[in-house]
């Protein structure tokens, strides 16, 4: 394998993303960093200087989705056969990337097609190690990692610190720009999966990551709060992602019901409740009108 580590960032903790950058450079062979119009790039290209990683400056914010493929495109340039994807605030601790490429080697051999693996990291705000997901019917299942010592099947993994072959690249696609942000790596596996590929999550692999910026509390449930315009992409972009074929019926029934309970959690316990209910309703409307792509502030 010759894996390349494609960080996105965009407005980030400098001190945050040296460490981030630091912890995977003795891991992989290439580091490029997408830079989404950030306000401190001279900051991020300070820290990108100290290493050999490339830097590609975009002038305004992209979208995750396209700053990915810019480095996908990246990586089929310079002849690397891997790619791991990184967000700005994801450090990894020693070893990881071996890990989740023996696991990926050995999991080819037994499945054959396998479109990426993750690790089951570690949700600093809510306390949580992620769980596998699975549908069957009209049931989504969750299933605990804990005490595994092997790779364990996922509808999707999230996208940071996934390791993904450009060789599924090349059948699976790309990223779907259209998106910009949220959900984009789950649209990504469940196409992966349409086309035969299979999703896996290494219980080894130790990763630390923060979702949001914090946490409401809901009964005994912890919710990730982002900021307002999250809430907009997040319901715009599921219920896009419910009336495709490749997202399965139990899949279906959750983002709905899921945009029904954003409706009424971040509207009753976060902040700015006005904003966030003004932006829930325009992410409604944009779905089924059409409407993807970077958010226009005219419209709210």
């Amino acid at each position: 394998m010759r894996i390349v580590a494609i960080v996105v960032t965009y407005n980030p903790d400098v001190a945050l993303l040296a460490k981030v950058v630091q912890s995977v450079a003795p891991q992989v062979h290439g580091i490029v960093v997408v830079d989404n119009g950030s306000d401190n790039a001279n900051d991020i290209r300070k820290i990108v200087r100290s290493t050999t990683a490339h830097v590609i400056a975009n002038e305004q914010n992209l979208g995750i989705a396209a700053a990915q493929n810019q480095g996908l495109a990246f990586a089929q340039a310079e002849g690397y056969s891997h790619i791991l994807l990184l967000d700005q605030d994801t450090t990894l601790a020693p070893g990881v990337v071996g890990d989740l490429s023996r696991n990926l080697q050995a999991l080819e051999i037994e499945h054959g097609a396998v479109a990426a693996i993750g690790p089951a990291y570690y949700e600093l705000n809510s306390k949580r190690q992620t769980r596998a997901y699975r549908a069957k019917g009209l049931r989504i299942s969750r299933v605990s990692l804990r005490g595994r010592s092997q790779p364990m099947e996922s509808d999707f993994i999230i996208a940071s610190g996934s390791l993904i072959s450009l060789a599924v690249v090349e059948i699976v696609g790309g990223f779907k720009e259209e998106l910009f942000i949220d959900l984009v790596d789950v649209e990504w596996c469940f196409r992966a999966r349409a086309a035969g590929y299979r999703c896996f999550l290494s219980p080894t692999a130790a990763v630390d990551h923060r979702l949001g910026s914090g946490t409401v509390g809901i009964g005994s449930r912890r919710i990730a709060v982002h900021v307002p315009i999250r809430n907009y992409y997040w319901i715009r972009n599921a219920l896009w992602l419910a009336r495709q074929p490749c997202t399965a019926p139990a899949w279906k029934l959750y983002f709905i019901s899921r945009s029904l309970a954003f409706l009424v959690t971040y509207t009753t316990v976060a902040d700015k409740q006005a904003l966030r209910l003004q932006l829930m309703c325009h992410g409604i409307w944009d779905s089924f009108s059409g409407n993807l792509g970077c958010f226009k502030r005219g419209r709210a």
